[in-house]
């Protein structure tokens, strides 16, 4: 590693196709270790922000770094530490699981290259597929030796686009493990998805992009108490008694509450710290509670923000 800080940083980056603005002045940092999560419509700038990371496109304007590698003027030494996962990652069809990941390993460089592969394909869980035509696989599957080409060099930086895209639901999981897995061994991932629950449980923190401009930069939990209001569900097993009641209206956390017979929705000061003590006020006073929930999840929270008109725009 060159230095300490970030393991990405942009800072002000545009980038233009024609007249089309693709990206506004886009400042983001993400920290080693971390998953972010790039979330937004097509056109968003997703795509383009990772095509710049990976030296497949220079920003028009401000500057990208990986591992503090300027990614125009050292765009070589950015290549070495990153392993790039496209939406369509144009496998060989025609050549084994292993022909295609070895490919890479050779291209890289790498002294052992055929242990490379070994341990790439262990991980992605392919080892004894290694043998089979691309071109028979499963579309998961296929995902997993993309996913084994972009870390046979075992780079500490993976920009992935899209990796769970048309994935079914145990395959997608499948992709989701793996790369929690990776992000626990030490690697940074930014990665762009459509899907929100994912995105909800996998990244440390998401940003959300509509037409080049970073609208929301935060963890789930952070981007939900900021356009749906710091609100919480709790269920109980029975009745919403007296000193349940009194439990949540004495506690001076609570801003607005909602009853309901067996349900009590509060809105708090700060839910991420207020919650617990609601949770133990309620159990001293003898509720049995079966779930605490945010009410609204980072899906609702996104459409919210979708809904909003753009920063300097004119409401419609």
């Amino acid at each position: 590693m060159k230095g300490a800080g970030p393991a990405i940083e942009c800072d002000a980056v545009a980038r233009r196709f024609g007249d089309r603005v693709a990206l506004h002045r886009l400042d983001l940092a993400v920290e080693r270790g971390e998953i972010l999560g790039l979330l937004g419509p097509n056109g968003s700038g997703k795509t383009t922000t990772l095509r710049i990371l990976a030296t497949l496109l220079q920003p028009h304007e401000g500057a990208a770094r990986v591992l503090q590698w300027d990614v125009v003027r050292d765009a070589m030494e950015v290549r070495r530490r990153i392993g790039v996962m496209p939406e369509r990652p144009s496998l060989y069809e025609r050549q084994t699981v292993e022909a295609n990941v070895s490919f890479w390993a050779e291209a890289h460089g790498l002294a052992d290259p055929a242990g490379a592969v070994r341990e790439a394909l262990r991980f992605v869980g392919l080892e004894d597929r290694r043998r089979e035509p691309v071109g028979s696989l499963s579309k998961g599957l296929k995902q997993r030796v993309a996913l084994a080409r972009a870390i046979v060099h075992r780079p500490p930086v993976l920009l992935l686009d899209e990796p769970s895209s048309g994935l079914d639901p145990s395959a997608a999981a499948a992709m989701e493990g793996l790369i929690r897995d990776l992000a626990r061994d030490g690697a940074t991932v930014l990665l762009n998805t459509h899907r929100l629950a994912e995105a909800e449980r996998l990244c440390d923190r998401v940003a959300i992009l509509r037409e080049g401009r970073l609208l929301r930069l935060g963890t789930p939990r952070q981007v939900r108490a900021a356009l749906l209001g710091h609100i919480v569900e709790v269920e109980l097993a029975g009745i919403v008694d007296a000193p349940a009641r009194r439990a949540v209206e004495s506690f001076p956390a609570v801003r607005e509450t909602w009853w309901a017979p067996s349900a009590i929705r509060v809105r708090l000061i700060d839910a991420e710290r207020d919650t617990p003590e609601l949770v133990a006020r309620l159990v001293s006073a003898g509720a049995r509670i079966i779930a605490v929930r945010p009410a609204g999840d980072l899906e609702r929270a996104y459409l919210e923000l979708m809904s909003q008109p753009l920063p300097g725009s004119l409401a419609a």
